[in-house]
């Protein structure tokens, strides 16, 4: 039994999205703005994503580091987990399971309160 490439699939359609957000950048300034911004004065915890993405797509890898560093470093990253899991589809290996522990919990948790920490120094 073949297994469906999701991961790949999801860097494929990522990259996509980022390619259509370049092409949205003339309207860009049509956007809203962040609602959480405008109410309380700080950057949310997404401030500077859509910018980095428009970035991204547009393959200005420093702008988009700068708009929000988690998402390039992500975007960098996509490649290599696409071709890991192409590769495991093709050999039929079933995905690994998920780490189930309360560490990888709070190292996520801590990673995003981190980046929401640097976009509201750097008054993003």
């Amino acid at each position: 039994m073949r297994r469906v490439p999701w991961v790949a699939l999801a860097a494929l359609l990522a990259g996509l999205g980022a390619w259509a957000a370049a092409l949205l950048q003339p309207v860009a300034d049509l956007l809203p703005g962040c609602a959480f911004k405008r109410l309380t004065g700080f950057a949310c915890a997404t401030c500077g994503l859509t910018r980095s993405v428009m970035a991204l797509g547009r393959g200005d890898w420093g702008e988009a580091f700068h708009w929000y560093p988690a998402a390039a470093l992500v975007a960098a990253l996509l490649p290599a987990v696409a071709l890991w899991d192409l590769r495991r589809a093709w050999s039929g290996e079933a995905y690994p399971s998920l780490l189930n522990s309360r560490a990888a919990r709070i190292s996520v948790w801590v990673l995003l309160l981190a980046v929401w920490a640097l976009q509201v120094v750097r008054r993003i």
